[in-house]
């Protein structure tokens, strides 16, 4: 079977290939069936993107970075300790220069990089793997939960995914054509584009480059000289989209990342039980449909570990370049991760599990074939199904994560003369995107975040004592760093003042960092009587961590204390 049709070509695999597999790749049913799988991706997708959820932190962080700067300013090291692709962010400068700062302008990248990915994911599954098998990958690519959400997402994920699935298309079609300068000359930028767009993009596209290399030198084709041209284009473009990595963060962002994610560094003792670990989480994570992880959420990883290592040895000895394509970007990455030089967990890896999926449904199309002898052998992957369908249901779809959006427009309808607003340091980015789609009093107060001293939460909201009606609006939280910082302000609320009023969205969100407003009455002298910011019982055992307040969690600016903090490795 050749994948990509040209005049001048090359076999994708000399063994590949067979009438039988060409008949059913011909086929009605092997078509619709794979429309279907392509089409489920695509709805699920828009599905999410429709619904429309608020911009949580995250998204905030990067919306207020676009929003107030101009283009050029893009190319500057970002606010908040975000990074991102200066071609993603100027993508979506123009959504909204076009369509205003809605959150249907600001997801419009995201969303079109994850409908191209199904699309994209497909052609690659169809390259590597038997028709059932391709389309078992595709069904599961098409579900899969951290694919699904993070396409309707104000983040470079997405378009992470659709660049790495587009590099490794590029370098199969490569491998199949006899290159002319036009063609080099095309090729040669293509890369440059692409890691623009895509910082990720660098482990595939190194590994894509080294593939085609060798495979010139092994095979001595007679268009090499545009092969190394095109090769040399490539490794210089790398090198340049990593030096301007290296240069796009400020000294602090920069430390603080690296603190951040220092969990994801691969450490060189106990290295095995880290790499376990982080398969696992990527795998199958943790059980709380409301952790936005990056993880597929499969039951049995050990199984399904199992058959990304079987996968990964069944390509390589069928399609040994199909095999460094599909591995080589996921070993370089962690090798990048030992050096200290990309973290490998969670979201950072999302562009890997597509990559994962194909080794994965690999494994289980070879296991097929070693245990049935008969033409019944490539049905076996279908049993990864249940696997992931069990895994999206599990979910609540849409997803809607500090969906602040309706609680604000709450308080705007619900707002009377002589009202007050605090907001809580974990809501305040989306807030201040939020307060300029929709009208809210100017008195209103930001909390700051102090990790270190959570009594100082109780002096800032004592600040509203004596007022009739004061709003608390709140929304995430301080996620794996432990004290519950939300519940100590409500509940020193309850104590000195009379809760009249409380709304939260979507109502069935119980997370700690869902969304809600609490309505005080704190001018009741009883009530106030009853306990003061310095007196408050606080029980608190966790270390303190000032420096986790940067970036996000500081949405007007780090104070000098948190940036003396994440650069003096000893203090909290």
């Amino acid at each position: 079977m050749i994948f990509f049709t040209d005049t001048k070509r090359y076999p994708i695999s000399e063994t590949r290939s067979t009438p039988a597999k060409d008949k059913l790749y011909d086929s009605t049913l092997w078509r619709w069936v794979s429309s279907i799988a392509i089409l489920t991706g695509i709805a699920l997708r828009l599905w999410q993107y429709i619904a429309n959820p608020s911009i949580w932190v995250d998204e905030a962080a990067i919306a207020r970075n676009i929003i107030n700067r101009q283009p050029h300013q893009l190319f500057h090291a970002l606010d908040y300790a975000q990074v991102a692709p200066p071609g993603f962010l100027l993508s979506i400068k123009l959504s909204t220069m076009l369509l205003g700062p809605s959150e249907y302008a600001l997801r419009l990248t995201p969303i079109a990089a994850g409908i191209a990915s199904v699309i994209l994911f497909f052609f690659v599954a169809r390259a590597i793997l038997r028709p059932v098998a391709s389309i078992v990958a595709t069904f599961m690519f098409s579900i899969a939960i951290p694919l699904v959400f993070f396409s309707s997402n104000l983040k470079q994920y997405s378009s992470d995914v659709a660049i790495t699935l587009l590099v490794i298309i590029i370098a199969i079609r490569l491998c199949t054509l006899t290159l002319t300068s036009r063609g080099a000359y095309t090729f040669a930028l293509i890369p440059t584009l692409l890691l623009f767009c895509s910082q990720a993009a660098v482990f595939p596209m190194t590994i894509a480059g080294a593939t085609l290399f060798f495979d010139a030198i092994a095979s001595q084709r007679p268009d090499n000289r545009y092969r190394f041209a095109v090769i040399t284009s490539w490794a210089i473009a790398v090198i340049a989209i990593v030096a301007y990595s290296s240069i796009s963060l400020n000294p602090v962002s920069e430390v603080y990342l690296f603190r951040f994610w220092k969990y994801a560094f691969m450490p060189s003792q106990g290295w095995d039980t880290w790499l376990w670990a982080t398969t696992k989480n990527a795998l199958s994570g943790e059980a709380n449909p409301n952790v936005l992880n990056g993880s597929l959420g499969y039951a049995q990883p050990e199984l399904f570990a199992a058959f990304v290592v079987l996968g990964s040895i069944a390509l390589l000895i069928k399609h040994p370049k199909n095999a460094v394509l599909i591995v080589g970007p996921i070993l370089l990455a962690l090798l990048a991760s030992a050096l200290f030089l990309y973290p490998f967990g969670n979201r950072m890896i999302i562009f890997l599990l597509p990559l994962l999926l194909l080794l994965i449904v690999a494994g289980a199309d070879y296991l097929g074939q070693v245990l049935i002898r008969n033409w019944t052998n490539e049905y076996l992957a279908v049993l990864l199904l249940p696997f992931a369908i069990a895994a999206f249901l599990q979910q609540s779809w849409p997803r809607t994560p500090e969906h602040l959006r309706p609680v604000m427009q709450y308080v705007s309808k619900h707002w009377e003369q002589g009202d007050a607003l605090w907001v809580y340091y974990g809501a305040g980015q989306a807030f201040e995107y939020y307060k300029e789609l929709i009208p809210i009093s100017p008195d209103t107060l930001i909390g700051t975040c102090n990790r270190a001293d959570p009594r100082d939460y109780l002096h800032q909201v004592d600040v509203e004592r004596g007022r009739a009606r004061v709003w608390i609006l709140m929304a995430h939280g301080p996620g794996p760093f432990g004290f519950d910082e939300r519940k100590l302000i409500i509940s020193y609320l309850d104590t000195i003042g009379l809760r009249t009023d409380e709304y939260h969205a979507p109502g069935e969100d119980k997370s700690s960092n869902h969304a809600a407003v609490y309505l005080f009455d704190l001018s009741i002298q009883e009530k106030l009587a009853a306990s003061s910011a310095q007196l408050f019982p606080i029980d608190n055992n966790y270390p303190p961590k000032t420096w986790t307040c940067y970036g996000t969690m500081s949405p007007q600016g780090a104070s000098e204390k948190i940036v003396r903090a994440v650069m003096d490795w000893d203090q909290p």
